[in-house]
């Protein structure tokens, strides 16, 4: 009986860390079942023991929650159709394996792996299409006895119609059918005991009631496989749902090999924020048919379907995200952003564990400052490092270009002597004396505004100079602008 109510799986394998293919499926699947009021299950498919990485769970898992993606069974959390690790159901797999056996639709391989690797060379020089002989899918008992003492730990291979079509209606690629001669009896139950991905999904996705499976494009060639599964079971399957692949900006396959782009972990040790990814991977193979890229979690959720995924490749556009990125960052709230900086100044020795009531007040002005320019968060602490730290480290192209004139150590003493002057230091009154420097010396306020900012940041670019010269404070600038005139004072 199916449910009243979509169920949707993320079955991820703890193989390694999680990649920006698991999270966008991920996504798909936890916006269509909080669109539907239907539930997300989280189960870990941790057969492949020989792959298995330590940790890779766990960072899974700290992925979709960054993500703000709980679901609503799985690890840690339970339900009605545990346990929701495959490693812990194979008395199930055993029991529906035995099923397949005495309906003729599954049987005992013996074939040693020198003979298959034979087998497959004999197959690539006679230029064959690879796959199974099936030399074991007939034999007689006495063949098969002798054959088991040949190899006494056998595999279970799924017998494969061998005529006719397999077909499917696909909700991305429509009808899709698959010629069953070019199929292969392939493994459900390994040599080890535990069961093959093919095997292992199809029965736990019936057996957890999982009504839509979605999963990246490059398994739509194995869902004949399962969809015989379903078959020779008398079990109705699931909506298929194949998403296109996602490729790069050249149009190369997004690979896994390519970590620097592809391991998710490392979007969150940037510094990106969780609705900015969210956002981005949303609409990353999927549209709502209208003309925006921002959409708040509510509204993803709101007009998510099925029926807006897109049937083309999808392009993982870094360019399209950092904007995303800046446009979330630009939304927070000063508190909200110093907030999520503050681990990072930390880390970097501007502030100190715990931080003092001045210290925070400090932050939230100097967080007001760099907002708008602010994409990474890890790129908060060198941006602001001129706020807490009076060594300056001039740009050289900057400092060639503003601070070896002649005429410089000479602006730069009017102006710490005009800004030390100041009885009351505010915005006003540090724009009206550095324009009034440049009035008193017949020179453009550009030419008093660049030397001055790079004698107090170091730098060329950054918050706006009154501004950030108000926050930094009175003697602190002084004493800077000082150092700078009397080290290009030579």
């Amino acid at each position: 009986m199916t449910p009243d109510k979509p169920r949707l799986r993320m079955a991820p394998s703890p193989t390694g860390s999680p990649h920006i293919g698991n999270i966008r499926t991920a996504v798909f699947d936890y916006l269509y079942a909080r669109h539907t009021g239907g539930t997300f299950v989280l189960r870990i498919e941790d057969t492949d023991r020989n792959r298995f990485v330590e940790g890779s769970l766990e960072e899974m898992m700290r992925a979709l929650r960054w993500m703000g993606m709980q679901w609503d069974e799985g690890p840690e959390v339970g339900g009605p159709f545990g346990p929701y690790f495959q490693s812990q159901r194979l008395d199930f797999y055993h029991k529906y394996v035995r099923r397949l056996i005495d309906s003729g639709r599954a049987y005992y391989c013996y074939c040693t792996k020198e003979r298959l690797e034979e087998m497959r060379k004999v197959q690539e020089a006679a230029k064959l299409p690879p796959g199974y002989d099936r030399r074991c899918r007939d034999l007689d008992e006495q063949s098969r006895n002798q054959c088991a003492q040949e190899n006494p730990k056998p595999v279970i291979r799924f017998a494969m119609n061998t005529q006719g079509v397999t077909e499917l209606e696909d909700a991305v690629r429509g009808h899709v059918s698959f010629r069953n001669d070019l199929q292969d009896d392939f493994v459900i139950i390994k040599a080890d005991g535990y069961p093959t991905y093919h095997f292992a999904s199809v029965v736990d996705d019936h057996l957890m009631k999982i009504t839509h499976v979605v999963r990246g494009d490059e398994w739509l060639s194995s869902a004949p496989k399962h969809m015989q599964i379903y078959e020779a079971f008398g079990w109705q399957p699931p909506v298929w749902v194949h998403p296109s692949l996602i490729l790069d900006e050249t149009g190369k396959k997004l690979s896994k090999r390519s970590e620097a782009q592809t391991r998710f972990l490392s979007y969150i040790e940037d510094g990106y924020l969780p609705d900015a990814m969210l956002n981005f991977l949303a609409t990353m193979g999927w549209s709502a048919g209208e003309d925006r890229k921002l959409y708040s979690r509510e509204e993803l959720i709101e007009k998510f379907s099925l029926e807006g995924i897109t049937n083309h490749p999808a392009i993982f556009d870094l360019a399209k995200l950092n904007d995303l990125q800046g446009e979330y960052v630009r939304m927070l709230t000063v508190g909200q952003l110093a907030d999520m900086i503050l681990p990072r100044l930390q880390q970097a020795g501007f502030i100190s564990e715990p931080p003092s009531a001045q210290e925070l007040d400090y932050l939230h002005k100097v967080t007001g400052l760099i907002q708008d320019r602010l994409v990474l968060l890890k790129e908060a602490p060198e941006m602001v490092s001129f706020f807490y730290s009076d060594e300056i480290e001039y740009d050289e192209k900057g400092a060639k270009k503003h601070l070896a004139k002649d005429t410089t150590p000479a602006i730069l003493k009017a102006v710490s002597i005009k800004l030390a002057s100041l009885e009351e230091w505010s915005l006003a009154n540090i724009e009206a004396a550095l324009r009034g420097v440049a009035d008193a010396l017949g020179v453009k306020a550009a030419d008093i505004i660049h030397p001055t900012r790079m004698a107090v940041t170091g730098r060329t670019w950054g918050p706006g100079l009154f501004e950030l010269i108000e926050v930094v404070g009175q003697s602190r600038v002084v004493a800077r602008i000082d150092c700078c005139a009397e080290k290009y004072g030579h």
